[in-house]
C-alpha cells in the first residue's frame, strides 16, 4: 500500500494587545487549497504551521508538521 495523505490543516496565528495570541485552523484537502490559503493570508494573520495527516506504507498513521517563525521588522529607530 503506498503512503497517502488523509487531511491537512494550516494554522494561522494572530497577536493582539487586547486578546493576546489566537490561532485559527483551516482544513485543506489538496495542495491547491493549501496554496490558495497561503496566498490569501493577510496582515495581521501569519502562517504558524502546516500539519499533514496521513498513513505510511504499512497503514500506520503519520503526522508531518511544518512550523514557521515570523518577526516584525520596524523601520522606526529606537534610542539606545
Amino acid at each position: 500500500m503506498p503512503a497517502k495523505v488523509t487531511e491537512g490543516q494550516i494554522v494561522l496565528r494572530r497577536w493582539s494587545r487586547t486578546s493576546g495570541l489566537t490561532e485559527k485552523p483551516r482544513t485543506f484537502a489538496t495542495l491547491e487549497e493549501l496554496y490558495e490559503y497561503c496566498l490569501s493570508v493577510a496582515d495581521p494573520d501569519l502562517v504558524d504551521r502546516v500539519v499533514i495527516h496521513g498513513q505510511d506504507e504499512s497503514g500506520q498513521p503519520r503526522v508531518l508538521t511544518f512550523v514557521f517563525q515570523s518577526i516584525t521588522v520596524s523601520s522606526k529607530k529606537k534610542d539606545v
